[in-house]
C-alpha cells in the first residue's frame, strides 16, 4: 500500500494529523504517476494546500512535464482566489507547448472572473484555432455565453455538443442547460421537454428544482408540487424548495399544508425573513392573527429587512384595529417617510379621531401615491369629510381615471361637482 493511499484512508477516517505525515512519505517515496493520480484527488476533494504540495514536487521531478501541472496549479490559486498567482503560473507555459489550449481554457476563465468577457472570448478563440474539433473548448464558449446572458449563442454551442453524441461535460447536461435557458428566455413550454429529459437522465435536486420553477411559471401547480415534494425528500436542506413549495400549496387553497411546509423551512433556516412574511400572511388566511402577529415579530429578531416587516406588521395591526400598536411600530422604521407608512398611519389616526394628524399624514401621502387607485379614493373621501371639497374633487376625479366603473365614487363626485 503506497503512502498516497495511505494517506486517502487517513482522510477518509478524518484522521488529518496521519493524513499529513502519509502526505510527506508520500512526497519523498511514491513514483511520479502516484503522486499524479493523489494531486488530482486532493484537487476534486478541495485539499488545495496539499495538492499544491504535490503538483510543486512533480514539477521539480519532472521539469519537461511542468506545463501539465502549471495548470491545476493556476486552477488552486483562482480557487483561492489568488489571481496574479494563477496569471504567473499560466504565463509559464509556452506556445508550442501541446498544454497551451488548456491554459487558454483557464486563461478565459480567470478573464471571465475579473469581468472582463471580451477577453475571454478572444482566449477562447485563440484555443479554437489551435484545436477546431475539441468539444471541450465548445463547452467552454457556451458556459461563457450562459454565464453572460447570451442564451442565443450558448444554445447553438450546447446544442452542437448534443450533436455530437456529447450529453455531458464536466457533469453538466447539455439537455439540462439548453431548458434552463430556454427558460430564462421566458420560452417556458418550450423549456419542459428539454427539463424532463434531463430529470430521466439523472435526477436532482436542481434539475427537479429546474422543471419546477418552469410549471409555475405557467401556473401548473399540481405538476409542480409533487416535485418540490420531491426535493424535499431528497434534500430537506435545500433552501428554495420551501417558500416555492407553501405559495404553491397556498394557491392551491391547500392552505394547512402550506402553513407546515413554510414552518419546516423555518425550523431548517430560521434566518429567512421570507419564511417569516409568508408564514405571516398564511396564519392570517388560517384565521389566527395571533400567530400571525408572532411570525413578524419573529421576523424582526433576524434583522433583515426590518421596514419592510414593520410595514407588514402595521397592516396587521390596522386590520385588527390596533391602531396604537399599528403607530409604535411604524414609528420604529429607519425610513419614515415611506408612502405606505405615511398611508398607514393616516389611517391609523383617522380611527383613534385624531383628525388633524390623519390629514397631515394623508397630505404627505399623497405626493407619494398619486397613482394608486385604492389611496385616491380613500383620500378623497377623507377630504370630502374634512370639508375640502375643491381638492375632493380633483383627488376623486384623478382616481376615476384609473377606476370609472367605481359607480359610487361618480355618485359622490357628481354631487360635490352640484355644490
Amino acid at each position: 500500500m503506497t503512502h498516497s493511499e495511505q494517506m486517502m484512508a487517513a482522510i477518509q477516517n478524518e484522521d488529518l494529523v496521519q493524513a499529513q505525515i502519509e502526505l510527506n512519505e508520500a512526497i519523498k517515496t511514491d513514483d511520479s504517476e502516484t503522486l499524479i493520480e493523489l494531486g488530482e484527488v486532493l484537487l476534486s476533494i478541495g485539499f488545495l494546500e496539499e495538492a499544491t504540495s504535490v503538483y510543486e514536487t512533480l514539477i521539480k521531478r519532472l521539469p519537461e512535464e511542468a506545463a501539465a501541472f502549471l495548470i491545476p496549479l493556476a486552477e488552486i490559486a483562482i480557487e483561492n482566489n489568488e489571481i496574479e498567482e494563477a496569471f504567473e503560473q499560466l504565463e509559464k507555459i509556452d506556445k508550442d507547448n501541446p498544454y497551451y489550449p488548456q491554459s487558454l481554457l483557464v486563461t478565459a476563465d480567470l478573464y471571465q472572473i475579473l469581468g472582463i468577457p471580451e477577453v475571454s472570448e478572444a482566449k477562447l478563440q485563440e484555443a479554437k484555432t489551435l484545436l477546431p474539433d475539441e468539444p471541450m473548448i465548445d463547452f467552454a464558449f457556451a458556459e461563457l455565453y450562459f454565464s453572460n446572458q447570451q442564451y442565443g449563442e450558448a444554445h447553438g454551442y450546447y446544442q452542437a455538443l448534443l450533436d455530437a453524441k456529447i450529453p455531458e461535460v464536466l457533469g453538466i447536461s447539455m439537455i439540462e442547460r439548453i431548458g434552463a435557458l430556454l427558460s430564462m428566455q421566458g420560452q417556458f413550454e418550450a423549456a419542459i421537454p428539454y427539463l424532463e429529459s434531463a430529470i430521466q437522465e439523472k435526477e436532482t435536486p436542481d434539475s427537479l428544482f429546474q422543471l419546477a420553477f418552469v410549471y409555475l411559471q405557467i401556473d401548473e401547480n399540481e405538476k409542480a408540487i409533487p416535485l418540490l415534494e420531491t426535493i424535499r425528500q431528497l434534500d430537506p436542506q435545500y433552501q428554495g424548495v420551501y417558500l416555492y413549495l407553501a405559495e404553491a400549496l397556498q394557491k392551491e387553497e391547500r392552505i394547512e399544508e402550506a402553513q407546515e411546509v413554510i414552518e419546516a423551512g423555518i425550523a431548517q433556516n430560521p434566518y429567512q425573513v421570507e419564511f417569516y412574511h409568508f408564514a405571516s400572511e398564511n396564519s392570517y388566511r388560517l384565521h389566527d392573527s395571533e400567530k400571525a402577529e408572532r411570525f413578524l415579530i419573529d421576523a424582526l429578531e433576524t434583522g433583515e429587512k426590518e421596514d419592510e416587516t414593520r410595514l407588514i406588521l402595521s397592516n396587521l395591526y390596522l386590520n385588527e384595529e390596533m391602531y396604537e400598536e399599528a403607530i409604535e411600530v411604524i414609528e420604529g422604521l429607519e425610513n419614515p417617510d415611506h408612502p405606505y407608512a405615511l398611508w398607514n398611519l393616516a389611517q391609523a389616526h383617522y380611527h383613534l379621531e385624531d383628525y388633524h394628524l390623519a390629514a397631515k399624514y394623508y397630505d404627505e401621502a399623497s405626493d407619494l401615491l398619486s397613482e394608486d387607485a385604492e389611496f385616491l379614493k380613500e383620500y378623497g373621501l377623507f377630504l370630502r369629510e374634512e370639508g375640502r371639497l375643491r381638492e375632493a374633487k380633483t383627488i376623486l376625479t384623478t382616481y376615476l381615471q384609473f377606476e370609472p366603473g367605481d359607480l359610487e365614487a361618480l355618485s359622490i363626485l357628481e354631487d360635490l361637482l352640484e355644490r
